[in-house]
């Protein structure tokens, strides 16, 4: 890690940490979801040894030796740092933006930013201190590891929610977002100013894929649409509908997924159960599940960053992951009883990986 992101981040921890005293941290849910809200199997669980046990990991650390927990929150997706992995970025559906600099041992909020729906995070590829987190139709950026944190861009119209970014490869100063009226956003001044380069009617978008080995190719996963493809940072979009269609439920959008093993690689989560494509979408092979692919309901799927054939999917109970693309499955129950909302696997060593998880839906 850096020595300044060191500086930038622990100078936030005893802030943090002065704010954490006496306090407890309960999430903002509603009414009727309050009492399995209350359960103290939230967080993030963390495996160490591929994928067959995982602990809870929710420590966050205050003054007077004092220790208080992310149990009870719920987590919408942990993001890894590119450059190092055990910075770690977790956010929440009502508590903000939490940080970990030890692979998820401690944890600490970021003091001026520990409320409201963080949908999702991105860390620049050549800056570790600058980092992009986006909540309702906000967008905010560090450029000190989360010292301060400005909101750089709002949408015009409050009710529509940005929903996804990423961020280029190559050009750390040229982002995209996605909205929850179907518009894709670019920036090229660092999220400064934008401009709509498409506009899927009636849709929403779901997530934005950036490919880190041609930063032209730019992937979009749309609620109904299936997925959008560029190759040219935006000028011209494709569909991959047609290459889907044959599939029974591949336009009920779960998770789209880069598979940085396989050149052009693509994992796609739907109805349909698990897709793999090795050419970029225009073609698409169907994994076997396990029991079958129509008796599967898919909550969230990964892949491991260094091997292809090594898939993982969850369902409401169960873990279940194959080495060999599908001819074979394993599986283990859950350690919680919450809905799993997302699955990361370290690409410095896939035998770690987390599990994110949501009290209710």
């Amino acid at each position: 890690m850096s020595t300044l992101k060191k500086i930038c981040l622990m100078s936030c921890i005893g802030a943090v940490a002065v704010m954490l005293a006496g306090c407890t941290l309960t999430p903002n849910a509603p009414q009727q979801n309050q009492q399995a809200a209350n359960r103290l199997d939230g967080g993030v669980w963390r495996s160490a040894d591929d994928a067959k046990t995982f602990t809870q990991i929710a420590d966050i650390p205050a003054i007077k030796g004092k220790v208080y927990s992310m149990a009870t929150l719920n987590i919408v997706k942990v993001v890894l740092d590119p450059e190092d992995p055990l910075t770690l970025y977790a956010a929440t559906e009502a508590n903000g933006l939490f940080y970990s600099l030890d692979g998820g041992n401690s944890w600490q909020v970021f003091g001026n930013f520990n409320t409201g729906y963080i949908r999702d995070v991105v860390v620049d590829y050549h800056n570790k201190c600058t980092i992009y987190a986006v909540t309702a139709n906000k967008l905010f950026k560090t450029v000190n590891c989360g010292r301060d944190w400005n909101n750089i861009y709002y949408h015009q119209k409050n009710q529509v929610l940005l929903t996804a970014i990423d961020i280029d490869s190559v050009t750390s100063t040229t982002l995209y977002l996605g909205t929850s009226e179907g518009e894709i956003l670019k920036s090229i001044d660092g999220g400064y100013t934008w401009l709509t380069i498409d506009r899927v009617q009636g849709d929403k978008i779901m997530d934005i894929i950036v490919d880190p080995n041609n930063h032209k190719i730019i992937y979009v996963g749309t609620s109904r649409n299936s997925i959008l493809k560029t190759k040219d940072a935006g000028k011209t979009w494709d569909s991959l509908a047609e290459g889907l269609k044959s599939y029974s439920g591949s336009q009920s959008y779960i998770q789209l997924i880069y598979d940085p093993a396989t050149p052009n690689g693509l994992v796609y989560v739907s109805k349909a159960g698990l897709l793999h494509t090795v050419d970029g979408g225009s073609t698409w092979q169907l994994v076997t599940l396990l029991p079958s692919n129509k008796t599967t309901a898919i909550l969230v799927a990964a892949v491991n960053p260094q091997n292809s054939a090594e898939l993982y999917y969850t369902t409401a109970s169960s873990l279940v992951k194959t080495i060999d693309g599908g001819v074979k499955w394993s599986s283990i129950k859950l350690p919680y009883n919450r809905y799993t909302t997302g699955m990361v696997i370290s690409p410095a060593n896939p035998n770690v990986s987390y599990l994110t998880t949501w009290a209710a839906k």
